[in-house]
């Protein structure tokens, strides 16, 4: 082995156990939600040694039925959705699924009090030094991805009340110009990203983990769109900073 070899192997060791005693967290409502909002993310540091974790609050009952040669019934839907999810969490490096066990388009419908303290006493267990979740219009105002975010507010708010250390919450965001792209009406903190998380070296793997979803249309639909686009950025916005203010995802780990 030479130096040159040498030294990038031991940077490469230094890497994957840079974030080792750090943790993120991701709050979402359905399985796939996770991976078009935050799949490089995720690999990304994960593979830097951070615990990633994420909580789902249903299994998606009320998608679609299949794509390609996958044709499944209503009532195996959940199930298929699940085991999904579990193998896409595998590929990130992530820990497997916390299900909420809610039904889809239901979670609105549910005592916000009580998703709040279940979120809570899974983010006291977890610890997390960041949070993913969706903004206040859930970027394609879904009734589930909205009641998601008001609980998952609230429960954060009581962690860091309660913790002491740095803890950041980040909502998915998305552009303006992007969410004209993609028809999503939606604006404030959600067109507002301040957080930009370049995926080339992980891309690959969001569009595997979208592939994974075999059963769901909107999924592979977005794979292909990553498949012919360039210069992808994963995007959120940090609560609680100034306006104008740019922070890597990487100064949301160091220590202060």
């Amino acid at each position: 082995m030479n130096v040159l070899t040498f030294m990038l192997t031991i940077l490469s060791m230094n890497n994957a156990n840079r974030y080792i005693n750090k943790s993120i967290l991701g709050i979402f409502a359905h399985p796939d939600d996770e991976t078009s909002s935050a799949g490089c993310t995720f690999t990304k540091f994960a593979q830097m040694g951070a615990s990633v974790n994420v909580i789902t609050a249903t299994r998606g009952e009320l998608g679609t039925l299949g794509t390609g040669d996958l044709s499944v019934s209503r009532e195996e839907l959940p199930a298929v959705r699940e085991s999904e999810l579990t193998q896409v969490l595998s590929l990130f490096g992530a820990n497997p699924p916390i299900l909420l066990d809610y039904k889809d388009q239901e979670v609105e419908s549910q005592k916000m009090e009580v998703i709040s303290e279940k979120l809570r006493n899974h983010i006291n267990h977890i610890e997390p030094d960041v949070v993913i979740t969706f903004g206040p219009q859930g970027i394609s105002r879904h009734p589930d991805h909205i009641a998601i975010h008001r609980c998952a507010l609230d429960a954060f708010n009581a962690y860091a009340q309660g913790i002491n250390k740095k803890v950041s919450l980040l909502y998915v965001a998305i552009p303006e110009l992007a969410a004209k792209e993609f028809d999503l009406d939606i604006d404030g903190p959600e067109t507002q990203p301040n957080v930009f998380v370049p995926t080339q070296e992980y891309i690959d793997v969001k569009i595997k983990a979208l592939r994974t979803y075999q059963s769901q249309e909107d999924a592979q639909e977005f794979a292909e769109w990553l498949e012919n686009s360039s210069d992808y950025y994963e995007t959120f916005k940090i609560v609680g900073v100034e306006e104008g203010t740019v922070i890597t995802f990487e100064q949301l780990l160091e220590d202060c």
